[in-house]
């Protein structure tokens, strides 16, 4: 648990500005952060004791990005230029509920066989999220387009 209260609504982490973006409510968010604490702490803790193997984090990433790039692919497969904000945002939840609730499904998508924790796989994907400058996984169909606003720099 972090050590101080989790605030959904002013967190300034990209990726929880991921999650608002698409409308996720407060208390998925609050799941979400968890999920980051738990699995930057657990990769931590592999690292502070020796137990990754040298581009092993790299190379899990990897596999976590290029599975989320196929299917970015068919949750956005419909979205058009001109798509509704609405449609946008069920784009983006469909990839979302994917990443959350699907991926755990793939033991290809586990660290290691063993590690079968949900927050390692959902917590990674926010890790992925959070990369800056720009980040390796999204979830709105045009965020990307969006990231200066959602940070507040003037474009």
């Amino acid at each position: 648990m972090p050590a101080d209260e989790i605030d959904t609504e002013t967190d300034p982490r990209l990726f929880v500005a991921q999650l608002r973006e698409i409308g996720i409510s407060s208390n998925r968010i609050r799941s979400a952060i968890l999920d980051y604490y738990r699995a930057f702490e657990q990769r931590s803790a592999w690292a502070r004791e020796n137990l990754l193997v040298s581009g092993e984090v790299e190379e899990y990433e990897d596999r976590l990005a290029d599975e989320w790039n196929r299917y970015k692919d068919v949750a956005f497969e419909r979205v058009k230029n001109d798509s509704a904000e609405d449609a946008l945002r069920e784009a983006g939840v469909t990839l979302y509920n994917w990443a959350e609730f699907e991926t755990g499904k793939i033991e290809s998508l586990r660290i290691r066989a063993r590690v079968t924790e949900p927050y390692v796989l959902r917590g990674s994907f926010h890790i992925l999220a959070d990369t800056t400058p720009e980040p390796r996984v999204y979830w709105h169909p045009r965020f990307l387009a969006r990231l200066g606003k959602v940070l507040g720099v003037a474009t």
